[in-house]
C-alpha cells in the first residue's frame, strides 16, 4: 500500500506538469494504454481465462464508470495543487457508503450517516479554500468531486463482477476499453506532445499501473480496514511532491477540510470493519 501511495503522487504530480502542455485526452490515452501493454504478459498460456466475460454489460459499464473518472481526475490534477485535489479524491470513500445503501441496498446506522455529513461539510471548506466564499465550486474542484463519485460507482460495480470475474479480467478489459474509449477525444484535437513530453508520459503511465496494482495486491493480502488507513499516506506524500516540484503550500481551510474528510472515512472504515467482524461472529 506504500508502494501504492507513492506511485499514485508520481503519476499525479506528472500529470499536474503535463497540465500545461498536454491535452487531457492524451495523458488518459498513455495511462490506459500502459496499462494495457503491461497487462497483456499475464493473459497468454495458463491465464488466457481472463479473456473470458460473463456479464459483458457489467463490465462495460464499470470501464464507463473509470473511464469519466479518469478524465475528471486527470483534470483536476493538472489543474488544482497537488495535494488539494488529493485530498478531495479521498470524498470517495463517501459517495461508496452511500451508493452501497441505494444500489446494494445496504443498511446504515446513523453513527456512520452522521460521519458522511461530517465529510462532506470538510468537502464543503477545501472546495472554498481558495477564496473568501464557503463554497467555490471552480471546475477543478467540481471535476475531482465528479472523479470521486465516478470512480466510487466503478468500485461498486467491482464487488459486484468479482463473483464472477477475476481481478486480472477486470483490470485487462477497465484498461482495454478505457483506452478505445479515449481515441475519439484523443483524434478531436489531436497534437504530437513535445519530445520533452514523452518520458513524463511514460512513466506517468507506468507508475498508475503500479499503483494500481501494488494497490489491488495489497487488499488481497492484507486487512482491508488497514489498509484502508494507509491509503492515506497520499496526501502528506502529495504535499511533499507539490512543495518540492510546485512551491505549492495548503492553506488552513484546505488542510482542516482534509482532515475532516479523511477523519469521516477512516470512522467509516472502522465502523464497517467492527460490524463485519460482529457478523462473522454472530455466524460462527
Amino acid at each position: 500500500m506504500v508502494g501504492s501511495a507513492l506511485s499514485f503522487v508520481v503519476m499525479s504530480g506528472l500529470a499536474r506538469y503535463l497540465g500545461s502542455h498536454t491535452s487531457v485526452a492524451m495523458m488518459i490515452f498513455w495511462r490506459s494504454m500502459a496499462g494495457v501493454l503491461m497487462t497483456l504478459p499475464f493473459v497468454v498460456g495458463k491465464n488466457i481465462g481472463a479473456w473470458k466475460v460473463k456479464r459483458w454489460d457489467k463490465v462495460v459499464l464499470r470501464s464507463f464508470y473509470g473511464t469519466i473518472g479518469f478524465f475528471a481526475s486527470f483534470y483536476a490534477y493538472a489543474h488544482l495543487p497537488l495535494a488539494h485535489a488529493q485530498a478531495l479524491s479521498f470524498s470517495r470513500a463517501l459517495f461508496i457508503t452511500i451508493l452501497a445503501v441505494v444500489l446494494l441496498k445496504e443498511k446504515v446506522a446513523w453513527r456512520r450517516w452522521s460521519a458522511i455529513v461530517v465529510g462532506f461539510i470538510g468537502v464543503i471548506l477545501m472546495t472554498g479554500s481558495g477564496s473568501q466564499k464557503l463554497v467555490d465550486l471552480d471546475l477543478a474542484s467540481l471535476a475531482a468531486i465528479a472523479a470521486a463519485f465516478a470512480f466510487a460507482l466503478s468500485i461498486i460495480t467491482v464487488k459486484d463482477l468479482t463473483s464472477d470475474h477475476s481481478p486480472l479480467t477486470l483490470v485487462l478489459y477497465a484498461n482495454i476499453l478505457t483506452t478505445i474509449a479515449g481515441i475519439p477525444f484523443l483524434l478531436a484535437d489531436f497534437h504530437m506532445p513535445p519530445q520533452s513530453s514523452l518520458l513524463p508520459l511514460a512513466l506517468m503511465g507506468v507508475t498508475g499501473v503500479i499503483a494500481q496494482a501494488c494497490y489491488v495486491q495489497a487488499l488481497s493480502v492484507g486487512e482491508a480496514s488497514l489498509m484502508g488507513l494507509m491509503d492515506y499516506l497520499r496526501l502528506p506524500l502529495a504535499v511533499i511532491v507539490g512543495f518540492i516540484a510546485f512551491a505549492e503550500i495548503p492553506n488552513g481551510n484546505s488542510l482542516l477540510g482534509a482532515f475532516i474528510v479523511i477523519a469521516s472515512t477512516i470512522y467509516i472504515t472502522f465502523r464497517e470493519a467492527q460490524l463485519e467482524s460482529k457478523k462473522a461472529v454472530e455466524q460462527d
